[in-house]
Order: structure tokens, then sequence, then C-alpha cells
């Protein structure tokens, strides 16, 4: 079945809606000449263009897609002119939208298998001391006697407040501790379901990623801060592969908390958020990118400081830099064109740093 992950991200400066960003992928025709997980326009498959649902880029962030968005303009905009199709014109939060979209279906590119979670099961070891039911066989509590599994990140809470136990078997039986990535935490659940005899669960949803916020100061950040800090270590991960490292990291620990799965959520949460926003921008990085890439050509600081200023209730963000290219009214591949100059190559680092020198700018 068909999962859905619901992002809920409505405390971040920009707001997602992955299912709304599917309709907006359609409606805008993007698979006329794309497709997303080999399914185009009509359902079938072309190669006129890549894959959206396939990752292309070094980290799978708002300013990634955006700069890789914006350096496919020029050849985007001979493609649609060719083929005579209607231009995409999508608003900011609509290209928000479609990243979110985007993004959780790299979450369920491979959809969750019973058979694969058994295998899974039995060659990590799970099966050396749990039976799946009564009367138990091992040392630990039967699959059916366990607290429910809803989803992947249930399972996910329940094992991590397990490992101290688990961590001290695995050593007295001198074992290396199995390493899991996110597909094997999705297919796991799903086996683990079909022993409990639950109905799969199709939507996955989050807290809101800004609760989590003091339960990781409470629990993790004595640890995970400086060069540790995780939103400068994380990078294409999806929410099960974090869950998958959170379990990976018991053997490099001491002592750890047992934190309550309300508690556990928020953090996988708050951690997810923080590799999808990506590291910050800086503004004198974004100030030097403004006049390098030919910015100052047509704006002026304060023209670009009158659009995002705190009146207007403007904020910028990568997708305001995708809607500056791809937005309503915006005529900005001609009139460069028209200029005869080259158009402005952006790294996923200038487009966080012009976002935070604008919004720099705007506050002045």
């Amino acid at each position: 079945m068909k999962r859905i992950f619901l992002l809920a991200l409505t405390a971040c400066a920009w707001a997602a809606d992955a299912q709304h960003g599917s309709t907006v992928v359609q409606d805008q025709s993007c698979l006329e000449c794309h497709t997303v997980n080999a399914q185009g326009s009509g359902h079938e498959a072309n190669a006129i263009a890549p894959d959206l649902a396939v990752n292309s880029v070094s980290a799978f962030t708002p300013s990634a897609f955006a700069s890789a968005l914006w350096n496919h303009t020029p050849a985007m905009w001979r493609e649609i002119s060719a083929k005579r199709v209607p231009r995409p014109v999508l608003a900011e939060a609509e290209w928000g939208d479609v990243f979110a979209y985007l993004y959780s279906e790299r979450i369920f590119q491979f959809p969750a298998q019973t058979r694969r979670g058994q295998e899974v099961f039995n060659s990590k070891g799970c099966a050396d001391c749990h039976s799946l039911a009564m009367p138990s066989r091992g040392p630990g509590p039967p699959v059916s006697a366990w607290k429910s599994v809803d989803d992947p990140a249930a399972l996910v809470c329940q094992m991590w407040n397990h490992a101290s136990s688990m961590k001290e078997t695995f050593a007295a039986r001198k074992r290396d501790w199995p390493k899991l990535d996110g597909r094997d935490f999705g297919d796991l659940a799903a086996y683990v379901q079909y022993v409990q005899k639950l109905a799969p669960e199709p939507r996955l949803s989050l807290p809101e990623a800004s609760t989590g916020k003091l339960p990781f100061e409470h629990n993790c950040q004595q640890c995970h801060r400086g060069p540790l800090a995780l939103e400068a270590r994380l990078a294409n991960k999806t929410f099960l592969d974090i869950g998958a490292g959170v379990w990976n990291h018991v053997p490099l620990m001491g002592a750890f908390p047992t934190v309550p799965e309300a508690d556990l959520r928020k953090i996988l949460a708050y951690v997810w958020d923080l590799q999808y926003r990506g590291p910050a921008g800086n503004v004198t990085r974004g100030q030097r990118a403004f006049a390098a890439k030919g910015c100052v050509g047509c704006h002026s600081d304060a023209q670009m400081g009158a659009v995002a200023s705190p009146r207007s209730g403007k904020v910028f963000t990568p997708f305001s830099m995708a809607a500056i290219a791809w937005g309503s009214n915006r005529q900005m591949h001609r009139e460069i064109w028209d200029k005869a100059v080259p158009w402005p190559t952006l790294s996923p680092v200038d487009i966080s740093d012009l976002a935070a020198y604008l919004n720099y700018v705007s506050r002045k």
C-alpha cells in the first residue's frame, strides 16, 4: 500500500504540503517531460528528462532543489518552447509543496515489503532472542507481545528503549551490533505489523519539528554540538534513515537515556527538519554572491529590500529563488537573454547565502 508522508512544518519559515505538491506536478505539466518513480503523463515512462524522484544532488535540501531548478532554467525554457507546452507558473509556496512531495517520494521509493522484513528479522539476529508468538523460545519477549507497531517510527522508539538490555546481550554473546538502514526499518515494521495482525497504516506522520527542540537539547545536545552538530553531519537522509542512524549509534554510546515515545518522535522530527533545511546561509557571502552573480545588474539592494520588507511580511527562502525564475509574470529568462549575458549558475550554498543576505537587507 502506498504510504503518504505528512510533513508537519508549520513552525518553519516555509510550510509544506506534499499531497498538494503531487497535484501541482501534474497540473503544471511537469510530467510531460519528467517522470516520478518511472511514471509520467498518463502513467507511461518517458526518457526526455530525468526522473524527479531520483536524487541527483549532493544533499536533498530546499537549497539543493532550488539550485538544481535554477540552473536547469535555460534548458527547461528551450524544451518547453520546442514542445509548445504551457510554461510552469508556480508561487513560492507551491515550489515548497513540490519539494516536499519529491522528498516524500524518496522516503517511500521502496514500498515496505513484509517478506523482506522477515528476512531482516532473521538475518539481523532478532529471531535469536524473539520468537513470533508464545511460548517464547528466547530471552526476549515474543513479537506478538510487543507494543503495537503503528508505523516505522514506533519501532524506532521501541528498539531505542530496548537497546540497553540488547547491548548487554550482544556483548555477552560476543556478537556484532546489527546495522540497519532506513529501508530495513520500513520492511521490519511491516513484518511486525503482519505478525501482530495489524492493518498497514498508509499515513506516516511526524510531530511539528519545533516541539523536538527541548527534548533534543535535554537528551542529545550535550554531545551533538560543534563538529558533531547534526545539521552539519546529515545529508541525503530520509526520516527512516535517521531512525536507523539512531539505532546504529547505540554501540558508540555509553549510558543513554530511556526516552518516552512521544519525545523520541519529536526528536526524530526535529533532527529530520535540521537536515531538511540544510546549513544556514551566510550574509557576507550572500552579499558577495549578489554582486558576483550579476544580480546588481538588474536589482539594487534597496529594490530587493523593499520586496522583502518586514511590512510586506515577506521572508526569503530557497523557494523564493525558484519563484523568482518561475513565478507568475516572471520574464527573467528573456530579460537576461536580451542583454546577451549568460544565465548565472547558483550552487546550493549560493542559494542559502543569497536568501540570508536578502533577509538581512529587508531588516535594515
